[in-house]
């Protein structure tokens, strides 16, 4: 077994000999990787899934794939670097075995179960209500290792869909421990899902729940219908939740709340020690205004730690007659 260490915490990589493989593909990438970890070093990249040329081994590794008996999508014909495509294919495949190698793979896309996967082996807890946002700020920061060249147009595109995913997976792992398919459920109908991702039966509306990703922008303004709703994301950018016009707007699409992240989410807020919740704060203070209050004279800017809490207590009135959203 090796040691690894991120955020000084210790991550332990078994050694390959204890573990029973189901296939020669994973064996030799297991192999591959564990040979050239540095036991008790930093937890990041070592190998990039397109350059196994440069390590002075002989491995065709699709070929080797297609005798392991696994398959995958290819990559279109018309692709560009499609040989560079294949093997990021084929690292993701391996990925979503062993996530744990994630952070050590550079020049690939990740997916989103791998990418939580691998989130949840280094903070050493499972997602849920009290984590989520640590866990997600720590996906953000695997991330911004991931890359030691240029990402061409394509991976771009791909990266920033990932990065939605990933927020509406995490608060769809947590919003589940709270649904129950009739009081509080993911909408799954296409002609109504333009209102929102979720939604909780109260009254005098239904309560629902806009998930966006690190930007809001005009995304959560298209989910507004003068209906009871509230915006909740990793959102990067603090003016988008200052200055009464912004504010104003959203109120008149119907949101009752934002909830923006009490955590670090961007590298910029990372070195400068804050996060959106506090930047939005800060704002406020330093121009003498009042943070705004939504129709309800509750607070409209809140942390998005607390979304699971406030969603919880709502829940926590079984009699849907007593379940007010003018108490949000």
């Amino acid at each position: 077994m090796k040691h690894l260490f991120f955020n000084s915490k210790s991550v332990e990589i078994g050694s390959p000999t204890y573990i029973e493989f189901i296939n020669d593909f994973d064996r030799v990438l297991y192999e591959l990787f564990y040979d050239r970890i540095e036991s008790n070093s930093l937890y990041r990249p070592i190998i990039s899934c397109e350059d196994f040329s440069k390590l002075g081994i002989d491995i065709d590794l699709i070929t080797l794939y297609q005798k392991s008996n696994l398959k995958i999508t290819k990559p279109s014909s018309k692709a560009s670097n499609r040989d560079r495509l294949w093997l990021q294919f084929l690292m993701r495949d391996f990925l979503s075995r062993f996530p744990i190698f994630m952070g050590l793979v550079y020049n690939n896309i990740t997916q989103t179960d791998i990418a939580i996967s691998n989130a949840e082996i280094l903070f050493g807890e499972k997602v849920s209500g009290s984590n989520f946002i640590n866990i997600k700020g720590l996906i953000d920061e695997i991330n911004r290792s991931a890359w030691k060249r240029e990402r061409d147009q394509s991976e771009r595109q791909s990266g920033v869909s990932t990065l939605g995913s990933i927020s509406e997976k995490l608060l769809e792992i947590v919003f589940t421990k709270l649904t129950d398919s009739h009081s509080f459920f993911k909408v799954g109908q296409s002609e109504v899902q333009t209102y929102g991702d979720f939604v909780l039966v109260c009254l005098p509306n239904n309560l629902w729940i806009s998930v966006k990703s690190n930007f809001a922008r005009e995304r959560l303004l298209a989910s507004g219908f003068t209906n009871d709703i509230l915006g909740a994301g990793f959102f990067e950018d603090a003016n988008e939740f200052t200055g009464s016009v912004r504010i104003r707007n959203f109120q008149r699409a119907g949101f009752l709340a934002m909830y923006c992240p009490d955590v670090a989410v961007s590298e910029e807020q990372i070195l400068k020690g804050t996060n959106t919740y506090k930047q939005v704060s800060q704002y406020y203070e330093e121009n003498n205004q009042p943070m705004p209050t939504n129709i309800n004279g509750k607070p409209f800017i809140r942390k998005l730690s607390d979304l699971y809490l406030d969603l919880k207590k709502m829940l926590s009135q079984d009699d849907v007659r007593k379940r007010l959203t003018v108490r949000f």
